[in-house]
């Protein structure tokens, strides 16, 4: 992390929102470098106060701000201080924005606030900040090409790395997703997100967890007392 953008994404990665920071100008603070942890490769910034240099890129601007005669309220001081710290921060995380990067914060933010019903909602809670803004990308092409198998299996993947997705042959409508992990409440919040938000309305889809179904002349899938009834 070396500047206060980086700073915000990676607290934002550990729970902690923008809204919950307070910045504040370094004491100890090198010449050399934007951010000033305590140790120079920190990799977590969990707040809620962050210090870091500000003559680092915004001499012009703190220069005065930071003079101990600028007010006779330091409490103001520190605030204003906070408040034009987070306006910056801003201008450098919407720079180089492209047009269909808003639009899928737009609709994560709609997501996130029940704008696809309160289920979606809940389900979004469970998911990690990365994967919740590439399954809105996602989400943005299913709504301008509409629903697909295509971007269904895109989901599987993204949340399930090494799940096993089937297609029945003689059911082609039907399908089968296998999950090697053991079942539980935040992973099964994943599973419904996929089944609500991407799997095509025609289709249906049946989750094994932790033990793959058998497959006559597939040994390794005919363990006993290791194996689902399908």
């Amino acid at each position: 992390m070396n500047f206060t953008w980086d700073i915000v994404l990676n607290a934002k990665r550990h729970g902690t929102n923008e809204s919950e920071l307070f910045f504040r100008p370094a004491k100890d603070r090198s010449p050399w470098y934007e951010q000033s942890f305590s140790i120079l490769n920190e990799t977590t910034a969990e707040g809620p106060e962050i210090e870091y240099n500000p003559l680092y890129r915004f001499d012009a601007m703190f220069h005065d701000l930071l003079r101990e005669d600028f007010t006779d309220s330091p409490t103001f001081q520190d605030y204003l201080f906070d408040a034009v710290s987070h306006v910056l921060v801003q201008v450098d995380l919407h720079h180089g924005l492209t047009k269909r990067s808003f639009y899928v914060r737009c609709l994560m933010r709609e997501m996130e606030h029940g704008g696809f019903g309160p289920s979606i909602a809940v389900h979004l809670q469970a998911i990690d900040q990365d994967k919740r803004e590439r399954l809105s990308s996602l989400a943005l092409t299913q709504l301008q090409i509409g629903a697909s198998l295509l971007l269904f299996r895109k989901a599987v993947v993204l949340l399930f790395p090494d799940a096993l997705l089937y297609q029945e042959r003689y059911d082609p409508k039907q399908l089968l997703l296998f999950i090697a992990d053991k079942k539980n409440e935040q992973l099964e919040h994943h599973t419904q997100l996929l089944e609500e938000l991407f799997l095509p309305i025609s289709h249906r889809l049946r989750v094994f967890w932790e033990h793959h179904f058998g497959v006559i002349g597939i040994d390794a899938t005919m363990y006993t007392d290791n194996i689902e009834i399908y």
